[in-house]
C-alpha cells in the first residue's frame, strides 16, 4: 500500500515564478530535478505569505540557491510556516519541483 505525504506541492517551472505553497512542520522533503540553465530559491514564511525569506543560507551567509538536481531533507520546528519555490532565473528547462512530508 502506498504512503500519501501529509504535504504536498509538486509541477514544473518553464519560466521564472514561484510555486505554490505550502504549510510544513517537523521533516520535510524538497526535490528538484530536470535542470537546464536556471536558479531556484526555497522561501518561507512566517505570515500566511504576506513576506517571503529565503530558508538558507550557505557557510558565509549568502542566500542559498539551486542552479542543478538537488534533493534536501529540512526540519521546521514551528507550525503554520509556509514553503515555496522560487525560480528567480530561467534559460531552460523545465524544472520538475516537489515538497513533500
Amino acid at each position: 500500500m502506498p504512503i500519501s505525504p501529509k504535504a504536498l506541492v509538486a509541477g514544473s517551472f518553464a519560466g521564472t515564478g514561484q510555486s505554490a505553497a505550502v504549510a510544513v512542520a517537523g521533516r520535510f522533503n524538497i526535490n528538484l530535478s530536470g535542470f537546464g540553465t536556471a536558479t531556484v530559491k526555497v522561501e518561507r514564511s512566517f505570515d500566511a505569505g504576506s513576506t517571503w525569506h529565503v530558508a538558507s543560507r550557505d557557510a558565509a551567509g549568502t542566500e542559498a540557491s539551486y542552479t542543478a538536481n538537488a534533493s534536501l531533507v529540512a526540519d521546521e520546528p514551528e507550525t503554520g510556516v509556509l514553503y515555496r519555490l522560487n525560480c528567480m532565473s530561467f534559460s531552460s528547462g523545465p524544472i520538475a519541483y516537489r515538497i513533500s512530508q
